[in-house]
């Protein structure tokens, strides 16, 4: 496993990349910068769907939103699952859906087995 600031990493043996932010965790974006360049690192340098765990977050800037967004951003992904869990995380992620303009399939789950499943539907 590794670490940022506010998140662990890890691959997962069917071959997304599994995120898991802290309890209370603010995303700033310096820590969307360095949770892309992990999320790269654990991937083996591999554009992999990611599975992000949203159920602790406490919030996250603009900058940061827009970054998992850019063009820079989804050059180290292929999709991206969202759980949440708090009626906060759910916001936050229903917020992020909206933002547009999604360059890789990206979908909020409240079940963390359903976001799995439709992760691993997407490993390349």
């Amino acid at each position: 496993m590794q670490r940022t600031r506010i998140c662990s990493f890890e691959l997962d043996p069917r071959g997304f990349v599994h995120a898991r932010l802290d309890p209370q965790a603010y995303m700033q974006l310096e820590d969307a910068r360095a949770a892309l360049e992990m999320t790269w690192k654990v991937a083996g340098e591999r554009r992999r769907p990611v599975l992000v765990d949203l159920t602790h977050l406490r919030g996250e800037s603009r900058a940061a939103r827009q970054y998992f967004v850019s063009e820079e951003a989804v050059a180290k992904y292929s999709a991206v699952a969202m759980v949440v869990a708090s009626p906060v995380s759910r916001v936050i992620g229903t917020f992020f859906l909206r933002l547009g303009d999604h360059k890789a399939p990206t979908k909020l789950f409240g079940d963390e087995q359903a976001a799995i499943a439709w992760v691993v539907a997407r490993v390349g």
